[in-house]
């Protein structure tokens, strides 16, 4: 039985990156893409049933279970936009109601927050802001995870499941150094 056990959530429309991680170690990192839904309803509902899933998997195997989402920026590119605040803020709604149904907390953490305690950097790499959250995942043994190639043979990263990664094990950082946002 671990302890505590993380679920990191990198929430999207297009994809969502969805991580586990217990005792401080990594154990999965993956993303799913919504694959047959073809409205935002559709989607908030998948992901419900896919945390639901997880939660009834893993519940049993900890002592403390909690949820980690990345924030929502009130800010995208300088703008302000509320649509994208609406739809996201559904899209977290329904990860915390999930949860609340099984008694697990949500919290949410900040990007600039976890990837410097966890990745060490905020910055990117040859100006790609991905690449050291990619990095580190691969670092840890999970290259296989978040590596694909596509029709063409080039090599496609899955950042979002990358973030998942980090942000899920954001919660081991020692919690002077951590800053999470309850979510309810």
């Amino acid at each position: 039985m671990y302890k505590v056990i993380s679920i990191g959530i990198d929430q999207s429309y297009t994809k969502t990156g969805i991580s586990i991680a217990a005792d401080g170690k990594l154990l999965k990192v993956r993303s799913t893409n919504f694959k047959g839904c073809i409205c935002k309803s559709d989607k908030r509902i998948m992901l419900g049933g896919i945390i639901e899933q997880l939660l009834t998997n893993l519940i049993p195997k900890a002592e403390k279970l909690i949820i980690i989402t990345e924030r929502i920026r009130m800010h995208r590119g300088g703008v302000l936009s509320i649509t994208y605040m609406k739809c996201t803020g559904a899209l977290v709604g329904t990860i915390v109601d999930t949860a609340r149904k099984q008694g697990i907390k949500v919290f949410s953490a900040d990007t600039r927050a976890w990837k410097s305690k966890v990745v060490g950097t905020t910055k990117g790499i040859d100006g790609d802001n991905k690449m050291p959250t990619i990095k580190h995942i691969c670092k840890l043994g999970f290259t296989s995870s978040i590596k694909s190639l596509n029709k063409k043979g080039e090599v496609k990263w899955d950042d979002d499941a990358a973030d998942s990664g980090c942000i899920a094990l954001y919660a081991f950082v020692p919690r002077k150094l951590r800053h999470l946002n309850l979510e309810e």
